[in-house]
């Protein structure tokens, strides 16, 4: 039997996904469809009808079942709807990114959304927080400083006796820095276990990337932070780890300069 032409597949996938889920669950005969689905019987035969058309439904020895073609569809579109869910939600981050942002459909699908709650916009940050705290190997690059929380993000990451710290920033973001936070900086610099570089980051938001194991992106505005996407799948670490590569590329170590 030649197969539907795509169109026809897709809008009886879209059409008549509801008997098509009924049949994965149970194959049945046509009596039960009834009973389950409800709806007149006309309504029934035509679904049948049209999911047998399409090669995604099939009568054998009394029941009615899904092919192996109405399985593997089914699966697919519904997969495809979550992804569409997954970008919705991620949307208004997305959104405050520029056209020619690096951010991949690979991090974004799959990935945990956190918006910054308007009248604490910040307060979104204790979830990179969470995030590097017990972590033995963190990596960060980033065209901003959050100041209000350098501090307590130094002090997540270096709480565990074996931890390391690799982080990029631009020239002029460090300066200010460290005239904004001498001791820190100076902790910083002192510190065997911090390699810290500066180098002029090529995206607008932050990166940040915990033993290899997850992964998440700052959503920087003019206003402040917007929120923060985290994922921890292969494809996901994949690309971050390949944008952090590309930002290190040509960074400089920072050294003890002018220090005795």
């Amino acid at each position: 039997m030649p197969l539907p032409p795509d169109d026809c597949l897709d809008s009886v996938l879209v059409k008549r996904h509801s008997y098509l889920r009924v049949l994965i669950d149970q194959p049945s005969p046509k009596c039960n469809l009834e009973d389950e689905l409800g709806g007149s019987r006309s309504t029934l035969d035509r679904a049948l009808r049209e999911l047998a058309d399409a090669d995604l439904a099939t009568y054998e020895n009394g029941v009615w079942k899904p092919t192996p073609l109405g399985r593997y569809s089914y699966r697919t579109r519904k997969a495809y709807l979550e992804r569409l869910e997954n970008l919705t939600d991620a949307a208004p981050l997305l959104n405050e990114l520029s056209s020619g942002s690096p951010v991949d459909c690979t991090f974004v699908i799959g990935a945990d959304v956190h918006e910054s709650d308007p009248s604490m916009p910040d307060a979104v940050m204790q979830t990179l927080l969470d995030s590097v705290e017990g972590g033995h190997d963190v990596t960060v690059a980033t065209p901003v400083v959050v100041t209000g929380f350098a501090e307590d993000f130094y002090e997540c990451v270096s709480r565990g006796e074996n931890y390391s710290l690799e982080l990029l920033i631009p020239p002029e973001v460090f300066e200010r820095t460290r005239a904004a936070f001498p001791i820190l900086t100076d902790e910083l610099l002192d510190d065997e276990n911090v390699s810290l570089h500066t180098a002029s980051i090529p995206f607008s938001f932050g990166l940040w990337i915990v033993d290899s194991a997850e992964a998440g992106i700052i959503v920087f505005t003019d206003q402040g932070v917007r929120g923060i996407l985290m994922n921890d799948t292969t494809d996901a670490l994949d690309w971050a780890t390949d944008q952090y590569e590309r930002a290190k590329q040509d960074a400089d170590l920072v050294f003890l300069r002018g220090r005795v």
